[in-house]
């Protein structure tokens, strides 16, 4: 069914809120020139799909799961690996995993057992850092190292663009831990909506620049 002019076709997106932040957001403004009579709304939260109170009408979560009544399909692969500004390492030089201990390690209550998961896959499973901190999300430990706080453990596509620029860098290229792909989710009764299709395949488009 056509967009009727000046009147916008509202697409209901609920996303996670680091992925929202710090990648879907710095991208968006291409799909609404693309799409000038799609309106987005945007929402964020972490919770399940089958916890989530608000209709929508493209979820964004990881993946491969089975969620029963959507269709989800994959856009965008991830690994987690070690990020600073450069600034820090200026200050602490950052050669080799045990350096570490040197350090300030940022950690997601959301995930604690990221970095105890990548120091074993370094050879380092007993390092003991200089402090630990410990914030709420993994967007805040993105925001802190940044800022110069410590080291994170960076989702690789949500830091590429502030790599690319030179306000993050990435102190070991290797080992990187492997991390759920990003997929959209979709109720089955919406799969057929021009306005859903168009957004799910841009994000395809989106990913591989």
């Amino acid at each position: 069914r056509q967009v009727e002019r000046g009147r916008p076709r509202l697409l209901r997106v609920n996303a996670l809120a680091t992925f929202t932040l710090r990648w879907l957001i710095p991208r968006l403004s291409a799909f609404q020139l693309a799409h000038p009579a799609i309106e987005v709304r945007l929402t964020t939260s972490n919770v399940p799909l089958s916890r989530l109170a608000e209709a929508f009408d493209v979820a964004i979560r990881g993946g491969p799961d089975a969620r029963p009544g959507h269709v989800g399909q994959p856009f965008l692969s991830e690994r987690r690996i070690p990020v600073c500004s450069p600034a820090l390492l200026q200050r602490l030089p950052l050669e080799e995993p045990g350096e570490l201990r040197n350090h300030t390690l940022l950690h997601a209550a959301t995930l604690p057992q990221v970095w105890p998961q990548w120091l074993r896959a370094a050879g380092v499973p007993d390092l003991v850092p200089q402090a630990s901190v410990t914030l709420e999300h993994f967007y805040l430990t993105l925001q802190a190292a940044l800022d110069g706080l410590g080291v994170a453990m960076g989702p690789e596509r949500l830091i590429a663009d502030d790599v690319a620029v030179g306000r993050l860098t990435l102190p070991f290229a290797e080992p990187a831990l492997p991390a759920r792909s990003y997929y959209t989710y979709v109720p089955e009764p919406r799969m057929e909506d021009p306005s859903v299709r168009a957004f799910c395949a841009w994000l395809v488009e989106a990913a591989r620049v």
